[in-house]
């Protein structure tokens, strides 16, 4: 029986959620099913001063070919992150491809995976987009103009990690999509969290995010104003690429008189052993709908066992409780569980097995791939 070839189509090979999660399913999927080819919408040669590329090799070693945009180009400018990209990918704008040559190298695969709602290009032949997944990896709270190139008609195939009452709220411009879930998943290789309440004098809490207008931190740095009230001794890391200066953080630090108990550490190759390097008692993240951290980050932390806490960015009032992975839009709540995690060594040993519990329960790529075969084969039934 001959191979189905699936093309994933991304961003980039930098160390983003999208970026990993085509990693993780490049890992996972049977190959003695699938081959797997990447399509990367950068050019082969651009440079980033802020990320370096890494994904590419990890896939590489997997026998994964590489495709990059280039080809497909009638005209390769120099910049092509900031001048094409912006450009071509998010409005409906086709006239610096070779489309002839891209609509003919898209229609040699059986499945046009997109990892990234930003990663797809509009006004290709239908015969293409009928074939085509579109991994939604972003939410409204972080831009509500997310889908203005698509066509709102159209019954686009989508995937995401969002839950049935969340898509309808992502979704709720399109007037029919096919929808299927499919979790942020890693690659879980240890049946012990690492992690060890530790009662220390000075506590550290950890964010891991990079700075940046789509991750925003402000109720996180009001938090820490009045966390400081009741534990004075604590400090506040950040662990992330971005300039505090260039992207306005340092500004509210400054009105809140934060400057001297908080540190910008920037980028960490390995999030795990930071965790455990650092003696963090606990992380803060963005977290969505009372469900879950948005982000692979968050499950990279609970995996180590450290006590995470959400602040949630879904528009909709939190009416439970999450007792996994607790959420709050209140800020004296919010602290408040903050000071119990960072001071009584019961209540942080009991999140931490919890979340960690639920991680290697409900995250592990080995376990959950069998979905995106059985979403594959669905995909696959409309062409």
């Amino acid at each position: 029986m001959n191979k189905v070839k699936v093309l994933f189509v991304v961003a980039e090979f930098f160390k983003g959620g999208a970026e990993r999660l085509a990693y993780e399913m490049d890992c996972a999927l049977d190959k003695n099913k699938y081959e797997i080819f990447i399509l990367c919408i950068e050019s082969k040669d651009n440079k980033n001063s802020k990320w370096q590329r890494y994904y590419d090799q990890k896939h590489l070693e997997l026998g994964t070919k590489i495709y990059y945009i280039d080809d497909f180009l009638a005209k390769v400018k120099s910049d092509l992150f900031s001048r094409v990209y912006r450009k071509i990918f998010k409005v409906k704008k086709t006239s610096n491809f070779k489309m002839e040559k891209l609509a003919a190298f898209l229609s040699s695969f059986d499945l046009i995976h997109w990892m990234g709602e930003y990663t797809f290009i509009p006004n290709l032949p239908e015969s293409i987009v009928r074939k085509s997944l579109i991994n939604s990896m972003s939410a409204k709270f972080q831009n509500p103009d997310l889908y203005k190139k698509f066509d709102f008609d159209y019954p686009y195939n989508f995937m995401s990690g969002f839950s049935e009452n969340e898509f309808e709220f992502e979704y709720s411009q399109f007037k029919k999509i096919n929808h299927w879930f499919f979790p942020l998943v890693l690659k879980i290789e240890k049946e012990q969290k690492d992690w060890t309440y530790i009662d220390s004098k000075v506590k550290k809490i950890g964010i891991f995010t990079r700075l940046d207008k789509y991750k925003p931190l402000d109720p996180f740095f009001y938090s820490f104003q009045l966390l400081l009230e009741k534990l004075p001794n604590t400090e506040l890391h950040i662990f992330g690429t971005g300039d505090p200066e260039i992207e306005g953080v340092n500004h509210y630090l400054r009105n809140l008189e934060l400057s001297e108990k908080v540190f910008f550490r920037g980028h960490q190759e390995d999030i795990v052993k930071t965790v455990l390097a650092e003696h963090i008692d606990l992380s803060w993240f963005q977290g969505y709908n009372n469900d879950r951290p948005a982000g692979y980050a968050g499950f990279d932390i609970c995996s180590t066992g450290l006590p995470l806490l959400c602040w949630d960015f879904f528009e909709k009032p939190i009416t439970s409780e999450n007792k996994i992975y607790p959420h709050y839009k209140n800020l004296t709540k919010f602290v408040d569980r903050s000071v119990k995690i960072l001071t009584d060594a019961e209540q942080a040993n009991e999140l931490s097995t919890l979340q960690f519990e639920d991680v290697v329960q409900n995250r592990d790529v080995k376990k959950i791939i069998v979905v995106l075969d059985n979403v594959y084969k669905d995909v696959l039934a409309q062409k």
